[in-house]
């Protein structure tokens, strides 16, 4: 990780830093000065995911997404998917770290939703192609028999009611524990306009709850750690319109 330090970046005059102070209270994510200097923070890039001493590798092309055990493919995205983002993490907060993926896939409709005379709560959740958005974690699911055995889902979640553009995993609370940071948009828009909201999420014991929420016109996303501080910092490229 590289210290940055703000003299020598004048377009970080036009970023905007936000801080989760506390994602259980009404004042959830709080505009704050750009520290005068700070550390970047990526998504490690090798974790070793099924316990074996030897780290594993993330390599994405043309959509498809391959965990790499040295240079062999433990696990390949299906064809159907295309895969905007991964990363490795531990957003289940089991303690065992795992792959979050930002996929779109073609829609399907819940179950229940054929028996539903207007198509179901999700119906809309796609774009004009028939393509939807989820976030799926991918992980080691053991050396046990089939089909238990090797990687697979660990969770996967419906069609999301607003595409996320990219995400990051951080522990912006300073409790030990990643939280899921997004920025959605919209499915009638193009890919490349801005996202309307940040949201941070958190693992509740079956999927992921919204614990705070900016709307804005959001481009980037970057995590950030200021010295001396367990929090870590969302800074994003950034016009915030409200809460």
């Amino acid at each position: 990780m590289t210290t940055i330090r703000k003299s020598f970046f004048p377009l970080l005059l036009s970023l905007l830093a936000l801080l989760l102070l506390s994602p259980l209270t009404p004042q959830g994510l709080q505009p704050i000065p750009l520290p005068a200097s700070y550390e970047l923070l990526d998504s490690p890039p090798q974790a070793d995911l099924n316990g074996d001493g030897h780290p594993e590798t993330l390599h994405l092309a043309d959509g498809r997404l391959a965990i790499l055990s040295g240079t062999q493919a433990g696990w390949q995205s299906p064809a159907s998917w295309r895969v905007a983002q991964a990363a490795f993490s531990d957003l289940n907060r089991d303690g065992v770290t795992e792959v979050t993926l930002l996929v779109w896939r073609p829609f399907r409709p819940w179950p229940v939703d054929a028996w539903l005379p207007h198509g179901g709560r999700i119906a809309g959740f796609h774009d004009a192609e028939g393509q939807s958005c989820h976030l799926i974690l991918i992980g080691w699911r053991g050396d046990g028999p089939a089909p238990v055995r090797g990687y697979g889902e660990l969770w996967a979640g419906s069609a999301l009611a607003e595409p996320v553009r990219a995400f990051a995993a951080a522990d912006l609370d300073g409790n030990g524990w990643q939280e899921l940071v997004t920025l959605d948009g919209n499915y009638a828009a193009p890919p490349y306009a801005p996202a309307r909201h940040l949201k941070v999420w958190e693992w509740n014991g079956f999927g992921f709850t919204v614990v705070s929420s900016v709307s804005g016109a959001f481009r980037q996303l970057q995590i950030i750690s200021s010295n001396g501080s367990s929090k870590q910092i969302i800074l994003s490229t950034s016009l915030i319109t409200g809460h």
